[in-house]
């Protein structure tokens, strides 16, 4: 790709003179003497090597070249001050984003790249159950909504992929009398206390969904449930139930030997999307900050 011929302020000079047809008063406009404005319009038409400009009596008359010119540098000009305004809202800019609990973890060292690409942009986040996120983005609250994967009811919402599949994982107490198995299988935790998230939250559906799928009509006993993945985390580390979590949530307690991971028989993964409103512009930072999340997720399966 060459750059353009024509040097881009003499073009915004042509512009306001042919908009005034008067160069007095495009140069009271753009803050110039009349000799510097004509100086302008008689490079930009050596550049062009065609007269774009006849002036009698001070009065200026576009050519047929310069009538022409002049339809692509008011389009020039309109997108310079769509730039220049893009620019300041930046300056004051914030992007909200709502996050299922299960997914804060990676979160922030989205957070952390998004806030050296745009220092001046506000991030503000919100941890929710997915189901509250994603009527938090129906509702306008935030801009972009990161959920478990699955259907909210919600036509207005679109989800846009992230993960494919981010495993699931049991954890208990190392001291847990269910670790004498050998291998768990899912009809086995009716016999154990389960810390649960709430009702609303989507990992909670998606993981009472495996028992239907294999035909277990009952859900197993729910001792708490706790709308925090830190406190449901560390009530399972005191032995109060076993837990389910996306595996990045517990890998620190698991490689410290406070937790351990059950060893089920099958395998249990959850799907992240985010969610936007179908009827919302999306401003390029959000899309930044969709990438990003995609990148980081990618990145956890390396």
């Amino acid at each position: 790709m060459k750059p353009p011929k024509y040097n881009l302020y003499h073009l915004i000079v042509f512009y306001f003179v042919a908009s005034e047809k008067s160069i007095t008063s495009a140069a009271e406009k753009l803050c110039l003497t009349q000799p510097a404005v004509t100086h302008h319009i008689k490079c930009l038409e050596k550049s062009a090597s065609i007269k774009l400009l006849d002036v009698k009596k001070q009065k200026v008359c576009l050519t047929y070249a310069g009538e022409g010119l002049f339809q692509y540098a008011t389009e020039v000009y309109r997108q310079l001050v769509s730039a220049e305004k893009f620019v300041e809202d930046m300056k004051e800019a914030s992007i909200r984003v709502g996050i299922a609990m299960s997914f804060s973890s990676t979160i922030a060292s989205v957070a952390s790249v998004f806030e050296e690409l745009y220092p001046h942009v506000k991030l503000i986040i919100k941890n929710a159950p997915s189901f509250e996120v994603a009527q938090d983005v129906l509702n306008s609250q935030v801009e972009v909504g990161v959920v478990v994967s699955m259907d909210y009811g919600i036509p207005k919402l679109r989800p846009i992929t992230i993960s494919a599949g981010e495993k699931l994982v049991l954890v208990a107490s190392p001291s847990s009398s269910i670790f004498r198995k050998e291998h768990v299988e899912l009809r086995d935790l009716f016999d154990y206390p389960l810390v649960s998230g709430p009702e609303t939250s989507a990992t909670r559906r998606v993981f009472f969904s495996k028992f239907e799928a294999e035909g277990l009509q009952v859900n197993p006993p729910i001792a708490v449930e706790v709308n925090s993945v830190e406190w449901s985390r560390s009530m399972v580390e005191n032995g109060k139930g076993i837990g389910f979590y996306y595996i990045r949530n517990v890998e620190k307690e698991v490689s410290e030997g406070r937790l351990r991971v059950l060893p089920l028989t099958s395998d249990m993964r959850v799907g992240v999307d985010a969610l936007i409103r179908r009827d919302a512009f999306l401003p390029p930072i959000a899309e930044t900050f969709i990438s990003l999340l995609r990148e980081a997720f990618q990145s956890s399966h390396r």
